[in-house]
């Protein structure tokens, strides 16, 4: 049995995920925004699974504050973590900001897991094979390095900040390897395909017409959900070799901006730091 960290596990490919691996018999411990999320998600698992181990901790990914309390939370509670899987994601509609001028989807889907992962390394290190999982998406090719750190942008699209967000899972999985290369912590990302789930519902104008027509090809939530159990379950010597890789259909894959460099990883890493300074 495995001690499992999913975020936003309450709908979607995280609900999907959570329920595959409570089925497994895994202990999983579940960070959500409200507890009326943490109610209704606990409800959903344990309408499949009954005898699930879960447990809740109360989060906004775009609150720094909060993130780093619910994680102070659990090292009280937990000795170790085995697999922390950033699932959560954030589709903006409309541009907004947070107290501190970063784009919301900025900092949930990048910046929030940051600091959630980095509070949670001395969790990670204790385990005696920890993964990292973190859910990026093909849309990272619309993401520019050279945007992700400023503040206030109101001439972002919606889909640009989407994309820069998941352009910044990528680089923060590559630079998360570099910084635990002497543990036995291991990291991946990885695109779940295009699933037809809650994203893009509460978009308007040209994309909620172009997501309307693309649904009925849209995989299954199940499906989205399949790349992530994978990483999460197969036997390490499948994927050690591949620590820091980019996966799509539970095979390595290549990504598709060339703003993945090493250069920029480096200035991702930096940046996240004077972000998350404070909270860390």
């Amino acid at each position: 049995m495995q001690t499992i960290l999913i975020t936003g596990a309450n709908s979607g490919i995280g609900l999907a995920t959570a329920t595959a691996l409570a089925k497994q018999g895994n202990y999983l411990i579940l960070l959500v925004k409200t507890q009326e999320k943490a109610d209704q998600n606990n409800a959903d698992i344990k309408k499949i699974h009954p005898d699930a181990s879960l447990d809740f901790y109360l989060a906004d990914l775009t609150d720094l504050a909060s993130v780093k309390s619910a994680a102070e939370k659990i090292k009280l509670k937990y000795t170790h973590i085995d697999r922390l899987i950033n699932n959560a994601g954030y589709s903006p509609v409309g541009i907004s900001f947070t107290k501190e001028g970063y784009e919301k989807s900025f900092a949930a889907n990048h910046l929030g897991h940051f600091v959630l992962t980095m509070n949670l390394l001395s969790l990670l290190k204790a385990s005696a094979e920890s993964r990292v999982i973190n859910v990026s998406s093909s849309a990272h090719a619309l993401g520019k390095a050279s945007r992700l750190f400023q503040k206030n942008n109101t001439k972002l699209s919606d889909m640009q900040a989407y994309g820069d967000g998941k352009l910044a899972n990528i680089l923060f999985t590559k630079g998360l390897v570099a910084h635990t290369q002497s543990t036995a912590i291991t990291t991946y990302c990885l695109h779940p395909g295009v699933v037809n789930s809650n994203f893009g519902s509460d978009m308007s104008g040209f994309l909620k017409f172009v997501f309307m027509l693309a649904r009925p090809f849209m995989i299954t939530t199940e499906k989205g959900a399949a790349t992530s159990i994978y990483l999460a379950t197969t036997a390490i010597q499948n994927i050690k070799k591949e620590n820091g890789a980019y996966f799509k259909k539970s095979k390595p894959a290549a990504t598709s901006n060339k703003d993945i460099t090493q250069e920029n990883v480096n200035k991702l890493w930096t940046n996240s730091l004077i972000a998350a300074e404070g909270f860390i």
